[in-house]
């Protein structure tokens, strides 16, 4: 049975002269809302971030117009991932299986399902809500589910005839037993994602601490400097993307164990 050195492994070797199409792809999936990896390294490491590098600001004179402009453009932001986001995961998806299969993998598989926009706010929409009533109980039940959907993308990507229940069930059914496989395999990233937020948070440090500077000029630099400062980050989400894919490439591969079902 792999553990998690060996799908970091079988990752990187995947990447190996890809990275570039992987860090791209990877971009323009964040920037659409498909990103299939989200789980609990990327809350320890990245839940506060932006409180404690921007909450300060938006107290100071201009913060509340500042703030006002954020808000409408993430509404707008929001709409758009709520439109696309799903059937770019579904293309996300197809593009680590194929990264990790060997096959060609070009940032053109973000929209191989274009078609699928119905299937895919289906996807995110079930998912969502299924962990946001699970997670009405108690914090755990809620992470629990979140693992056992985990592989929904990918089932809905190769078999486009199922629909979002069937897919979340057949995920449900394969990670019986792997569940505590995949937390382990992202709790392996950690060092890498608190190394990669080691940047943006000595940057915005500096930044409210020794600029003098008007407050609007502190803000505007510190919003321009979060991109840079997160460039670790492009890099860290393609490789744990194509760990989950090998992961998936591998529990599918042969019949999972029985585990206690949630």
């Amino acid at each position: 049975m792999k553990i998690s050195a060996d799908y970091r492994m079988l990752a990187l070797d995947a990447l190996r002269g890809k990275w570039k199409t992987a860090v791209l792809t990877g971009i323009a999936a964040s920037a659409l809302g498909a990103t299939i990896v989200s789980s609990s390294n990327s809350v320890v490491s990245n839940s506060n971030q932006a409180k404690d590098i921007h909450f300060n600001l938006f107290a100071q004179p201009n913060g509340g117009r500042l703030l006002a402009v954020l808000l409408v453009g993430i509404g707008l932001w929001a709409i758009l991932q709520l439109i696309v986001g799903g059937a770019v995961q579904l293309g996300y998806a197809h593009f680590n299986l194929n990264l990790v299969d060997g096959n060609d993998a070009a940032i053109s598989d973000l929209f191989s399902q274009k078609d699928r926009l119905w299937d895919g706010f289906c996807m995110k929409f079930l998912q969502g809500l299924y962990i946001a009533l699970w997670s009405l109980l108690l914090v755990i039940p809620g992470i629990v589910k979140t693992y056992s959907y985990a592989m929904t993308p990918y089932i809905m990507s190769e078999h486009p005839s199922l629909t979002a229940n069937e897919a979340i069930t057949e995920s449900r059914r394969i990670m019986n037993g792997n569940k505590w496989r995949l937390f382990c395999l992202d709790f392996s990233f950690i060092g890498w994602e608190l190394l990669c937020s080691l940047p943006l948070y000595a940057g915005g440090f500096l930044v409210l601490k020794y600029f003098t500077g008007s407050e609007a000029m502190a803000i505007s630099l510190v919003l321009l400097l979060t991109i840079p400062l997160s460039i670790g980050f492009f890099f860290v989400r393609p490789y744990e993307e194509a760990a989950w894919a090998t992961f998936y490439r591998d529990i599918t591969a042969a019949p999972t164990e029985p585990d206690e079902a949630y």
